[in-house]
């Protein structure tokens, strides 16, 4: 388990940039995400299970794997060789595996990679609307992406999806073009690495425990624990 999360700053500042920034707090659930990483797909699901069945309540903070200014581009397809001998099943690789182990299956096919800058953004935005704004977005985003391969770097894309869960659009693209959270977005590698955010999903169980692209028997034993250190802290607090 690696060492206390430092919290020294500010729990509700979200701008990393800030000096009052934290990673999370000691009460909170902070869940650290990009919308196209197939680990953050399974995490997804993992925090609507974890938000069923112990009433738990998520923090979200976008980390982007590839922000603007890091350059990508997809690699291209090898060429068929139609004299080649049938190759045989590539055996499986540890995320394939840990989806198995999971119980779960990926959507397929699989979506290609895109820029998810503006689908961060509007999920700051609608993070600040408070209620559940934000995980009607977040969800409609997810799975806009991994079940319909949606291209959610569009922003036409995100405004129909938001029309689709009626969630105000005209107000998230004017926020989302203006780039009005965008120091609320931890952008890999250098600046993710330095607030200590290395893998996403990173779930960080208030300032006592984080886990990396964790299965879901830790997750909910974490959670176990995390109730329990917040029962506690609470009940301090009541009594002071």
């Amino acid at each position: 388990m690696p060492p206390p999360l430092e919290l020294t700053g500010d729990p509700d500042e979200r701008n990393y940039k800030s000096a009052n920034f934290v990673l999370g707090s000691l009460t909170t659930v902070t869940l650290y995400h990009d919308y196209i990483c197939p680990w953050c797909w399974i995490g997804f699901i993992h925090a609507q299970r974890l938000q069923a069945q112990y009433d738990l309540r998520f923090d979200w903070r976008g980390a982007e794997l590839i922000p603007p200014g890091m350059p990508y581009e997809a690699a291209p397809p090898k060429p068929a060789n139609l004299n080649a001998p049938p190759a045989s099943p590539a055996p499986k690789g540890r995320f394939d595996l840990f989806v198995q182990t999971e119980g779960l299956v990926m959507p397929e096919p699989r979506p290609k990679f895109v820029r998810t800058h503006s689908a961060l953004l509007g999920a700051e935005w609608a993070w600040h609307q408070g209620g559940d704004v934000f995980d009607r977005y977040n969800a409609a985003v997810y799975r806009a992406y991994w079940e319909q391969q949606k291209d959610i770097g569009e922003v036409a894309v995100l405004v129909k999806l938001a029309e689709e869960e009626g969630i105000d659009a005209e107000a998230m693209t004017r926020s989302i073009r203006e780039e009005r959270y965008n120091d609320n977005i931890v952008p890999f590698d250098d600046a993710a690495y330095a607030t200590g955010i290395r893998h996403v999903p990173t779930f960080l169980f208030g300032a006592e425990e984080s886990l990396a692209e964790a299965n879901y028997s830790d997750l909910t034993h974490a959670a176990e624990r995390f109730l329990f250190r917040r029962e506690r802290h609470r009940a301090r607090k009541g009594s002071g």
